[in-house]
Formats: C-alpha cells, sequence, structure tokens
C-alpha cells in the first residue's frame, strides 16, 4: 500500500511540473531507486521506479516541445509572450537541467511530440499525441502485470506502433557512423631492440646450405666472420633470457 501510495505521489509530481529540471530531478531519483531496487532484488520496486523514470522522460520530452513551440510563437510576434513558460529558451531550458539537445530529442520521440511527428501529422497531431499516450499506458499496464520493468527501448517500440498505426511509416532515423577503431598505442623500441630484431631475422631467414654460402665468401673474411658468428652465439642466450623475462613480467 505504501508503494502505491508513493507511485500516485510520483505521477502527480510529474503532472505538476513545469519545469525541465523538475522533470530532470525526479528522473534522476528514480533511476537511483531502480538502481537500488535492483541490487535487493526488489522487483516490484524496481517496476514502479522505472515506469516514474521512464515518465519523466516523457515529460520532459513534451516540456522541451512545448518551449521550442513557444519560441516558434515568440519569433512570429515578435515579442515575449506573457507566460512565464516562456520566458526561457529551450538551450537555457536544457542547460539548467544539465541536459544535452539530443537527449532532448530522445526523449520528445519517446513521447511522441518528436519534429518528425508533429511534420507529419499537421491536423492530427493531437490524434497523434492521444494515441502516443494510450500506447505508453497500455505498455506500463502491462509490465506492472507482468512483473517485469519497462525499458526505454519497449517504451519507444509501443510509441512508435501507435503512431505508425495512425500516421503512417515513420522515417528511420540514421544511424551515426561508428568512429574507426582506436589504434593500440605502441611503445617506442630502442635502437639496440631494433638491431637484435634485424639480427635474429637475417639468421632465421638464411639458407640452409652454409657451405655453399661459405664458398661464396672471400677467403680473407672467413676467419672474420667465424669470429664474429661465435660471438654471436655467446650472446644469443642472453638476448633469450632477456626475452623470456619479459615475457614473465608482462604476464
Amino acid at each position: 500500500m505504501a508503494a502505491l501510495v508513493r507511485y500516485e505521489q510520483a505521477r502527480t509530481a510529474l503532472a505538476e511540473c513545469a519545469r525541465i529540471d523538475e522533470a530532470s530531478e525526479i528522473r534522476d531519483k528514480a533511476a537511483a531507486l531502480a538502481a537500488y531496487a535492483r541490487q535487493r532484488d526488489d522487483r516490484d520496486l524496481e517496476v514502479w521506479v522505472r515506469e516514474i523514470h521512464l515518465r519523466a522522460c516523457v515529460r520532459i520530452g513534451e516540456l522541451s516541445r512545448d518551449i521550442e513551440a513557444a519560441e516558434r510563437r515568440r519569433g512570429e510576434h515578435g515579442r515575449l509572450l506573457p507566460s512565464a513558460e516562456n520566458q526561457v529558451t529551450k538551450a537555457q531550458a536544457l542547460a539548467e537541467a544539465g541536459l544535452s539537445t539530443a537527449a532532448a530529442a530522445r526523449y520528445e520521440e519517446l513521447a511522441g511530440v518528436s519534429a518528425t511527428v508533429t511534420a507529419m501529422a499537421g491536423d492530427r497531431a493531437g490524434q497523434a499525441e492521444a494515441a502516443g499516450k494510450a500506447a505508453m499506458e497500455a505498455y506500463f499496464a502491462q509490465s506492472r502485470a507482468e512483473g517485469a520493468p519497462p525499458t526505454m527501448a519497449g517504451l519507444r517500440g509501443a510509441v512508435r506502433g501507435a503512431l505508425e498505426a495512425t500516421l503512417g511509416p515513420l522515417p528511420t532515423r540514421t544511424k551515426r557512423p561508428a568512429p574507426p577503431p582506436e589504434q593500440p598505442k605502441v611503445t617506442p623500441i630502442g635502437a639496440d631492440w631494433a638491431d637484435f630484431t634485424a639480427a635474429v631475422l637475417t639468421v632465421a631467414t638464411l639458407p640452409v646450405d652454409f657451405a655453399s654460402l661459405a664458398g661464396r665468401s672471400p677467403r680473407a673474411l672467413l676467419a672474420d666472420l667465424r669470429g664474429e658468428a661465435r660471438e654471436a652465439l655467446r650472446r644469443l642466450p642472453l638476448w633469450i633470457n632477456a626475452l623470456e623475462n619479459e615475457h614473465d613480467h608482462a604476464a
């Protein structure tokens, strides 16, 4: 019973919201309560606070639409309209609530009052908005009956379906192209490691016919080459140990 009272109080508070920042505050509190309910595995609480959260998002969308409409009327009349609500611009209201224009557009779409819907509806704007509200109420009633927390995607789909049944197919929202994958940062290696890599690669790819290779080398250099090869053989285990230690440290 107490939960029902809180639910009705929250709905009433949302309906009375006349400012975007007021609805945004209710949205944030509902989101925090939903996280708390999920941690406690309290499904009943999570269902109704998620509904309140979504209703707050819808209310923000409605208020955002109203302010934008007031700005257009103000531009047509060339002066401020008497209502106090019309004294603030949409940008100012969103900034005060800490909301981006993209978030406002999403909430307007969720409320079924986006600019696209309004343009398509024309004289049927009121009919379209009523259809969207009816779909929202039906979706929330179903979530309560099933004990399943409502979701943003679920509500958006329900409202969109009702709008398309009223107005016809809505244009699909184009997705922004995904940003290119971030290239892994490679730490520059020292000159000695570069030299070692090149030397190992050279030795590893030499022909296996060493007798033929030695026969094609100037005889005057054979002694020096033999000494350098022996020195390389002595140092190679040191490099191998260094690589193994580095691998163990990275692992």
